[in-house]
């Protein structure tokens, strides 16, 4: 081969391997748009589809809780001695360093998913609003923040004998009741009913509770919002209620042991509820029940035994809470001792 032939077949040999550099490079940077471009477009759908969900700090295991452990959010069973622990919230307050907030609207206690989340933005509305601690009360059912969006607060409530409770109300369930919706539509024969003896005899459908239908008791006051917790003597519902108790409240108190209830609440809230035994016992009577003059006598023995057996799940229900509180109340004293 010739001189110039050489030179002619080195420079088309360049030229080759020079177009083959530059169409693999094309076709990388292609490939890498391509991907970037994939990515952005899997970002923009999950940014307008997709909602960032903070878990609990119990459900994420938080040695040292932030919102859970400065928000307090007391969902009230009503006619449980409710009232005279937020009193005794309100005084404790200021010896705390914290802040109690009454929210209204408690006359509607199963909300439906809009007005859940109306609550929950309250909540945290109040919460940026203020530098302090805050508690809250109000009748509701429980809310899982969490599914809203937010960390669950610390829950609290207090229940009571599911027939001592009943007795305490003076009135049964009203059926009628615009916040219960699910509840058997009858109508009233008499406004002024208030003999649980008499509305039972008469076989009034506000106090013979039966099995499935829908009641106002105290299982849906931790079940939640399901139609299902208000159904009487339903075992998802207790078995919810009792799921969400372990997973949200570390403290239930049940009225018929109030020194216990004071004792575990200082022990395991003590940010909100420090000194609250003094408290009680210096400027409350013990113990401490609503003081009604008219309120009924007790049932008599044949109509407890029927009652305890048609609210059956309210009682499995009410027993559980009251063991679990007393455990807590026993490993406090061998603390203490």
């Amino acid at each position: 081969m010739g001189k110039r032939q050489m030179q002619n077949y080195l420079a088309l040999t360049m030229a080759g391997f020079l177009a083959f550099v530059l169409l693999a490079s094309i076709k990388l940077d292609t490939t890498r748009r391509d991907r970037g471009v994939g990515h952005a477009a899997a970002a923009a759908r999950a940014g307008t589809t997709a909602k960032t969900v903070t878990k609990s700090l119990n459900e994420a295991n938080c040695v040292t809780p932030t919102l859970a452990g400065s928000v307090l959010f007391f969902n009230r069973v009503p006619k449980t001695g409710s009232e005279m622990l937020v009193l005794l919230v309100q005084w404790l307050q200021t010896a705390n360093g914290f802040r109690h907030v009454r929210l209204p609207g408690g006359n509607l206690r199963r909300l439906n998913r809009a007005k859940q989340a109306d609550l929950v933005d309250e909540v945290m509305r109040r919460l940026q609003q203020e530098a302090l601690p805050l508690s809250f009360d109000r009748h509701v059912y429980f809310i899982n923040f969490t599914s809203h969006g937010q960390q669950s607060p610390t829950y609290l409530n207090l229940v009571r004998d599911p027939i001592q409770k009943l007795i305490s109300s003076r009135a049964i369930p009203n059926p009628n009741n615009p916040d219960m919706k699910l509840a058997p539509k009858v109508q009233r024969r008499n406004q002024l009913i208030r003999d649980i003896e008499y509305c039972f005899s008469i076989k009034d459908p506000e106090c013979t509770f039966e099995n499935g239908q829908f009641y106002d008791l105290t299982i849906p006051y931790f079940c939640g919002h399901n139609k299902w917790c208000m159904m009487l003597n339903d075992e998802w519902a207790l078995m919810q209620a009792k799921y969400n108790v372990e997973k949200y409240y570390p403290v239930v108190g049940v009225l018929e042991e109030m020194n216990a209830t004071l004792s575990v609440l200082e022990n395991k809230i003590p940010l909100f509820f420090r000194g609250i035994k003094e408290m009680y016992f210096s400027q409350l009577s013990e113990p401490h029940f609503n003081k009604n003059k008219n309120r009924p006598a007790n049932v008599s023995s044949g109509l407890q035994k029927q009652l305890e057996d048609k609210l059956k799940l309210e009682y499995e229900f009410y027993y559980w809470l009251k063991k679990r509180l007393l455990r807590q109340y026993a490993v406090y004293k061998n603390n203490a001792s």
